[in-house]
């Protein structure tokens, strides 16, 4: 079952970052600005932080079996949508739909209702190794497919085949939670309206950082969107505190352990978006450029994060044993000194290959190590009667960071590019201050290191 999970959030990895070694080939057909480009993958986070909460509310209490049909359903025909997309509209609505990403929430509620203490800490162990194995899997299918001739709606059809194929696995071999069982006979009202604020809330926010250094830092528009989007998420906080039957469980991000614990996914999704746009973009451009750039097709490209994969599986063993010994909080630490050693190495020495390939290692090893020790956290302190919707807090955290992270690097780009025979050239500016927002975003992980205390609870779950 675990296995199962785990191919599951691998298949959701590639569904968000399949998109990110097509850019160039989108966005040559369908005629999209950089900006545009971004969106197709920004779409993908900002709905998925968006919905995630509706769908694992509704598992708590209709089953996570159920609900996590719909889910990959609504994965594959996003896909769809994708694959048979005319113009830039059509390609948000489908690459938004791939983002109806419950399944790591929904699989906590299984784990946590049919999984001893002792197990689910492993099963938690197998599905980050997925998630590990997926960042790799989504960029080398891409590559593949373009070295061989496709095209990204190859390449996104391709999506939809493997997730109809997770579907039949999981109903095969995923199991469903007592959840349906434990509300029979009461009457629940899951109440929307937090959510739809969180997602129009999210949105203004990535519209303005995305388009800041366009229309201008100091623009009335820019400041009007980031503080409007600011203002809604509180609202859409607010809303949910009050809500009698809240979709997201406010209440449980408060707490010595569980904040920090929380507020790790902050690092995780603005440093990964980083890390993946910049090192992506520097890989293809032309060999020399900038003193840097390579030239690599996306299917080069993709072996470059080889060792990322390598290192987090070994993480996702190790990680366990480690906090253990030490504790979860030293463990975050440690993780975090490693996300700051890669990307101080990437700001440093982007122009050698090697010191690439060491920066992707050691980033590997801290990202797996953060998500690891972040979510045996949560694992061991959600109640297990809202287990998915406690977990959904920080896949919400961790989608609503993604996006953020792709508007920096949108904002980035356009103040960092220059524009030769039509076509935008980004300038090491991008790179220089890029690697350096994300170093800046690690302290967020460490700071939460610093702050959480170990329990017997955490130590229980860890120590077998």
């Amino acid at each position: 079952m675990a296995l199962t999970f785990s191919v599951l959030q691998l298949l959701n990895e590639v569904g968000t970052m399949m998109a990110i070694p097509l850019y160039g080939s989108m966005s040559t057909e369908l005629v999209l600005s950089p900006g545009q480009a971004t969106w197709a993958l920004m779409s993908t986070t900002i709905f998925g932080a968006a919905t995630i909460a509706l769908l694992s509310k509704a598992g708590d209490v209709y089953g996570h079996r159920r609900l996590m049909v719909v889910s990959v359903v609504g994965i594959t025909v996003g896909f769809v949508i994708s694959a048979v997309a005319a113009n830039f509209i059509v390609l948000v609505i489908g690459r938004a739909l791939t983002g109806t990403m419950a399944g790591q929430a929904l699989c906590v509620g299984i784990l946590n209702a049919r999984l001893s203490v002792r197990d689910r800490t492993r099963a938690v162990a197998v599905i980050a190794g997925g998630q590990a194995i997926g960042i790799f899997t989504a960029f080398l299918l891409g590559g593949v497919i373009i070295e061989l001739g496709g095209t990204w709606r190859t390449a996104f059809w391709t999506g939809g085949v493997l997730t109809l194929l997770s579907l039949v696995a999981f109903l095969i071999w995923g199991k469903d939670s007592d959840a349906r069982r434990k509300v029979a006979g009461t009457r629940h009202r899951i109440e929307v309206g937090g959510v739809l604020l969180l997602g129009l809330g999210l949105t203004l926010l990535c519209v303005g950082i995305a388009q800041s250094t366009t229309w201008g830092v100091t623009s009335p528009t820019t400041i009007a969107l980031v503080i409007g989007g600011v203002i809604v998420l509180l609202a859409a906080f607010r809303v949910e505190s009050k809500a009698k039957n809240p979709l997201l469980e406010v209440r449980l991000l408060r707490g010595r352990n569980l904040t920090p614990a929380y507020l790790v996914f902050v690092t995780l999704g603005v440093c990964g978006m980083l890390l993946y746009n910049l090192t992506l973009t520097l890989l293809a451009l032309p060999g020399g450029a900038l003193g840097a750039g390579f030239g690599f097709t996306p299917f080069q490209s993709a072996f470059v994060f080889l060792p990322m994969t390598v290192a987090g599986l070994v993480a996702a063993k190790s990680i366990p044993i480690l906090v253990r010994r030490l504790s979860a909080g030293a463990v975050l630490v440690i993780g975090g000194m490693l996300l700051m050693a890669a990307f101080a190495t990437l700001r440093f020495g982007y122009g050698s290959l090697i010191a690439i390939a060491v920066a992707i290692l050691m980033f590997g090893f801290g990202y797996t190590t953060l998500l690891t020790t972040a979510l045996s956290v949560i694992t061991a302190e959600a109640p297990k009667e809202t287990a998915a919707g406690t977990a959904s807090l920080y896949v919400s955290v961790a989608l609503a960071s993604s996006s953020l992270g792709s508007a920096i690097f949108a904002a980035l780009e356009a103040a960092n590019s220059d524009v030769v025979e039509g076509v935008a050239i980004p300038t090491a500016g991008l790179f220089d201050i890029g690697y350096a927002v994300a170093g800046a975003a690690v302290l967020v992980a460490i700071v939460c290191g610093l702050v959480i205390r170990p329990t017997k609870l955490i130590e229980a779950v860890t120590a077998h």
